[in-house]
């Protein structure tokens, strides 16, 4: 299935390309069968299109946003300058799937992306497509809850050391500082 580079320039520039978001809250099991049975209508358009699985608020409200886009380059659609500098009006390009995971946690720039499948692929076994899908998107779930893990325990300890060094210096300033001055004394001699 291939695209016109001025058929994607027109739909990145006006935001034409079809759209759908599902939201889930925290605590439930994340609802990948409702953002698949979102995208497939879209893709079955066979034209730009995405679909996201906001989960509490999606990104912009701290949360995580899961999305499947239809796109010719593993950029996300809504990056409308990079897309512009990349594809050219008067060539055709091949559509893809990509899946994006947006979440403070995932990687330093809060953005995963990765080709799934051509779009030609998903339409002939959009089941097979949506299980790698499904898998891939697990591994960055479990990848953003050992991130978040990690830095709390990185935070709580570096909050213990700066306890610790708050009552060292408040023994010391309880001390009168003799213990510093014994220590500097002794090294004189």
């Amino acid at each position: 299935m291939q695209i016109t580079g001025q058929a994607i320039l027109d739909q990145i520039e006006e935001q034409t390309y079809a759209q759908e978001t599902v939201t889930g809250q925290d605590g439930q099991v994340l609802d990948l069968d409702a953002l698949f049975a979102a995208f497939l209508p879209l893709a079955q358009k066979e034209n730009l299109a995405k679909a996201s699985l906001d989960v509490d608020g999606g990104i912009e409200e701290g949360g995580t946003t899961f999305s499947l886009e239809v796109n010719v380059i593993n950029l996300p659609l809504r990056y409308t300058n990079q897309e512009k500098k990349l594809v050219y009006a008067d060539q055709d390009y091949d559509l893809q799937v990509y899946m994006i995971v947006d979440n403070p946690f995932v990687s330093k720039s809060r953005l995963q992306i990765a080709k799934v499948a051509s779009l030609a692929a998903l339409l002939d076994d959009h089941e097979g497509v949506f299980a790698k899908a499904a898998a891939w998107f697990d591994d960055q779930l479990q990848a953003i809850q050992e991130n978040q893990k990690n830095q709390a325990e990185e935070a709580a300890a570096a909050a213990e050391a700066e306890k610790a060094e708050a009552e060292a210096e408040k023994a010391e300033e309880a001390d009168g500082g003799k213990a510093t001055k014994k220590a500097k004394k002794t090294t004189k001699k």
